[in-house]
């Protein structure tokens, strides 16, 4: 049978994607407001909005003066490290409230992106659909999403290290100085950020074996900007210490920044079908299998990079599944079809999903409850995850929080807080809740269903029956703060 063409390589894919572009991420904010949501969307947002909110009520604006302590408002100590997407955020604010900036410029970045990274194909693919069908899987990408919906600082170090290597790849002495200047700006992020460029760099002149000048000017500035400001060598804002690994990379597997089950087939198609032609993109393969494997290293923060590669192999997979000749075209057009409604039905699971992230109007609530209404003076025990909501919205110092870099490491606060979690005995309970000077304890409903516990008699849950140690000061919507009155141990 003849194959039929559904007319693919005549339509104008790229109106089509920029369509998608503005529905993936304007539709999770929609949906929130809709439902009588306006908090930002997850909880690593309120961390860039404090720290940014600190920047300007302290009058720091100026970029190249940042601050060394900016008011952490943890147990443990941190330094403020130079951002720039903090500085976005600031002049951002300018024009519109902060808020408002959270939402709006990782939106123009997400735009930038595409832009950008349908200049830098336009080098290593002549065939513009293919280049199209491309940016759709980019777009429909839930990493993608998640980073040009949700305000964090990796949305601002892609652009940039995309704008980097698009002029990188131009010739001109004024092309080198905005590549030296974007990739600048890059290596102020983390090292992770300067070491991903610099690879990207040497398999781009390894390829086309030109420009090596070039590529040590620019590593010998990353390396001294990198090391000489005293950057971490990597920044995880949405840790999570007991993610396996098929959570982390897929998004269908519960994953917050991973990639659809359908797209990692395709993508592996991609590969496999166009082995025979491997000198070609040998060299990026072998980074892309490098940024999977720093997951085990710095988290799902990797999945952001590893998408634009991720797109690629599923775009030309998909590409080489549409333009194969089936005996059976019936078949050929049915199993495109499954495909593409697994892409679609993905897509709109997550976006779904990332609409209802937390925080819900509960959360922000009893959040607002706890800063109007507590004293400032002690620390308040919660799950890391709440720890950038109970800082930025009810102004409490917390124990902990989802941060995680080289040079910071939570886990013995982490292993603090599940001994007072899964603690038998009020005294133990009491003398580190005295050490710690713990003075709330904040409860969510996914506390007590499977987040840290299980049972409604379990650990701390059992020993709030001790009315001569806590008093239930707020119970709402399954949310609960506790007031810790007497850490007095009696002999």
């Amino acid at each position: 049978m003849k194959f039929v063409d559904i007319g693919i390589k005549r339509r104008n894919i790229f109106l089509f994607v920029v369509a998608l572009l503005f529905v993936v991420l304007v539709f999770p904010t929609f949906v929130r407001f809709y439902s009588g949501n306006d908090s930002l969307i997850g909880s690593e947002s309120y961390y860039h909005f404090r720290a940014t909110k600190e920047l300007i009520q302290n009058g720091y604006m100026n970029p190249f003066n940042p601050p060394e302590d900016i008011g952490d408002r943890s147990y443990q100590s941190r330094n403020y490290f130079f951002n720039p997407y903090h500085y976005l955020l600031v002049y951002a604010s300018s024009i519109v409230s902060l808020a408002a900036a959270s939402r709006v410029v990782p939106f123009l970045l997400g735009i930038a992106a595409v832009l950008l990274f349908n200049l830098i194909l336009v080098s290593f693919i002549d065939v513009k659909y293919k280049r199209h069908v491309i940016l759709a899987f980019l777009v429909i990408n839930p990493a993608f999403i998640y980073t040009f919906t949700v305000s964090n600082q990796h949305s601002a170090a892609v652009v940039l290290s995309l704008l980097g290597f698009y002029f990188f790849m131009k010739p001109g002495k004024h092309n080198f100085v905005f590549s030296v200047i974007s990739f600048a700006a890059v290596s102020f992020f983390s090292i992770y950020n300067a070491l991903i460029v610099t690879v990207l760099m040497l398999g781009y002149i390894i390829s086309s074996r030109e420009m090596h000048s070039r590529f040590a000017a620019v590593v010998f500035m990353l390396a001294l900007l990198s090391f000489t400001n005293k950057v971490s060598f990597y920044y995880n804002f949405s840790f999570t210490p007991d993610a396996n690994i098929a959570g982390i990379i897929f998004a269908d597997l519960g994953g917050i920044i991973g990639f659809g089950i359908f797209t990692a087939v395709l993508a592996f198609y991609g590969v496999f079908s166009n082995w025979k032609n491997k000198s070609s993109f040998m060299y990026f393969f072998l980074i892309s299998i490098l940024i999977l494997v720093s997951l085990l290293y710095v988290g799902n923060v990797a999945n952001i990079y590893l998408m634009f590669f991720m797109a690629v192999a599923a775009g030309l997979g998909f590409v080489k599944l549409y333009e194969r000749q089936w005996s059976v075209t019936p078949v050929k057009n049915l199993a495109i079809l499954i495909i593409v409604c697994g892409l679609v039905f993905s897509c709109v699971s997550y976006m779904n999903r990332l609409s209802y992230l937390y925080p819900d109007e509960g959360a922000v609530e009893s959040l607002q409850w706890l800063g109007s209404n507590t004293f400032k003076d002690g620390f308040v025990l919660s799950h890391y995850n709440q720890g950038y909501l109970i800082s930025t919205i009810a102004r409490n110092p917390v124990i902990a929080d989802s941060l995680m870099t080289s040079d910071y490491d939570q886990s013995f606060l982490y292993k603090v807080q599940d001994s007072i979690f899964y603690a038998r005995k009020i005294v133990p309970a009491k003398q580190l809740m005295a050490s710690y000077n713990i003075e709330y304890i904040y409860i969510t409903p996914d506390m007590v269903s499977g987040d840290v516990w299980r049972r409604p008699d379990e650990g701390l849950l059992f020993l709030f029956t001790s009315r001569s140690t806590f008093e239930n000061v707020y119970d709402k919507d399954g949310y609960q703060i506790w007031q810790v009155v007497n850490t007095t141990v009696e002999d």
